[in-house]
């Protein structure tokens, strides 16, 4: 029973379980609260009562009516101690060993379990082949002291505590020494403040060990320990046997339902698929219209492009062989005039040599320009292809090379009227001669001039 608070002359205590973390809430009377004396074993009569909380749970409790003294200080200070220790341990919490074990065991962890076992005594059997079946699943870690030194025994608990371990579970048979030496305040006390989790695994089944009270998990025998242990990896063993058909089942289930929104998804998308394929059909139809008159229409224009090339083709064509006709006329008047000036070139010959080898390189350079507007005759003809491009600026040059054309004529003109006035006064002088010569090779370079231009 705990201190307690009066309220309206009534203490409301709680009633512990000596071999469980089980409490009842107790209502007493100030009176009779003050016949309970510590040390003295008492018998508490009365009636439970129950009530709903408001967080709708129903709680049961025990309304006092009488209190008997059974027997007068029949707890001494060691078991004050260990009261208090259990006391302490209540307050810290009991540790969830099954849930800790299955926990580990379903994620595929092996726990760790240390045991600490009595040196002197030998190994019960059952309790061995219940750990050699958890093997397979527990990693066992025995450890053997002598559990009549209790310092030797806390400091070996101590120690095991620092050591990572799962658990620690404390195995030994029955009998009054086992229960004297680990009911003792000292391993209470080591064993309340033990980190890991503590299982305890001593004595017999009939026998009334405190430190039960105080471990995380007790079994009333070293067997039963075993078996526990044996029972623990087969239940997990089996929830995940069934776990796992279970799984398997949801995943079933998961997968058909995937399907058949696969498949609905699937026909939908075939319908809307079908749409687009007639929309893409009647567009594909719709371009190939437009394709085809496109092509019409540009064949058209193809055409009309042909026959304006041929046209402007067969213009310059004519023009060109007109241009050549006037260039032979030119060449002819000039031989003509060579033939003319033969005879005032004996009477000259030295003059006239040196006059014949300027004429013979003016000639030689007029038959290479001749050669060149040959070999350009024969280029122009290879690329008429380019002629449409530059059509306009051939027709441009080609006005202004008749206007060139119409000026070299009147200069021509201008020249023989000059060249017949030279011959009449240049009978008896050699600088008339000069003069004369002169004027053809102005009318060579003219006609060359002329050529070049065009061409």
């Amino acid at each position: 029973m705990g201190n307690g608070t009066a309220y309206q002359g009534y203490y409301y205590d709680t009633l512990r379980d000596e071999k469980s973390p089980t409490e009842l809430p107790i209502r007493i009377s100030d009176a009779q609260r003050k016949e309970l004396t510590p040390g003295n074993l008492v018998e508490i009569l009365g009636t439970l009562g129950r009530k709903i909380t408001t967080k709708s749970e129903i709680k049961l409790e025990l309304n006092v009516s009488r209190v008997e003294v059974v027997k007068e200080q029949v707890i001494d200070e060691n078991e004050i101690k260990r009261i208090e220790y259990r006391q302490r341990k209540v307050s810290a919490g009991f540790r969830n060993v099954d849930g800790l074990l299955e926990s580990l065991l379903f994620n595929d962890t092996r726990p760790k379990i240390a045991l600490v076992i009595a040196a002197s005594s030998i190994t019960l059997k059952d309790f061995e082949d219940g750990i050699k079946a958890a093997r397979v699943a527990l990693d066992f870690v025995e450890d053997r002291v002598v559990f009549t030194q209790t310092k030797l025994l806390c400091s070996k608990l101590k120690a095991l505590d620092q050591l990572g371990y799962h658990a620690i579970a404390l195995v030994r048979g029955g009998g009054i020494d086992s229960t004297t030496d680990v009911d003792k305040p000292e391993v209470i006390e080591t064993v309340v403040g033990l980190k890991t989790p503590f299982i305890s695994g001593v004595g017999h089944k009939d026998e009334k060990i405190f430190l039960r009270q105080v471990a995380d998990k007790w079994t009333a025998t070293p067997q039963g320990l075993g078996q526990y242990f044996s029972d623990m990896v087969e239940t997990v063993s089996e929830k995940k046997s069934k776990s796992r058909a279970a799984l398997t089942e949801q995943i079933k289930k998961q997968f058909k339902d995937q399907l058949e929104a696969g498949q609905k998804q699937n026909k939908e998308l075939q319908e809307k698929l079908t749409k687009l394929t007639k929309a893409q059909e009647e567009a594909v139809k719709k371009h190939n219209e437009q394709v085809q008159a496109l092509t019409k229409a540009q064949t058209e224009a193809t055409k009309q492009h042909k026959e304006q090339v041929e046209a402007i083709q067969k213009q310059h064509k004519e023009q060109l062989e007109k241009t050549n006709k006037q260039n032979e006329e030119l060449q002819k008047k000039l031989t003509e005039i060579t033939k003319a000036n033969e005879t005032a070139q004996k009477t000259h010959a030295q003059q006239l040599g040196k006059l014949q080898v300027q004429l013979k390189a003016q000639t030689e350079a007029s038959a290479k320009q001749s050669k060149e507007f040959n070999e350009s005759l024969t280029k122009m003809q290879n690329t008429n292809g380019e002629l449409n491009k530059s059509l306009q600026k051939l027709t441009a040059q080609n006005t202004q090379a008749a206007k060139d054309l119409n000026d070299a004529r009147e200069r021509q003109r201008q020249l023989e009227k000059q060249l017949e006035e030279a011959l009449s006064k240049n009978k008896g002088c050699s600088s008339g001669c000069l003069g004369m010569v002169a004027a053809m090779v102005s009318v060579i370079s003219i006609a060359c001039w002329l050529v070049c231009f065009v061409f």
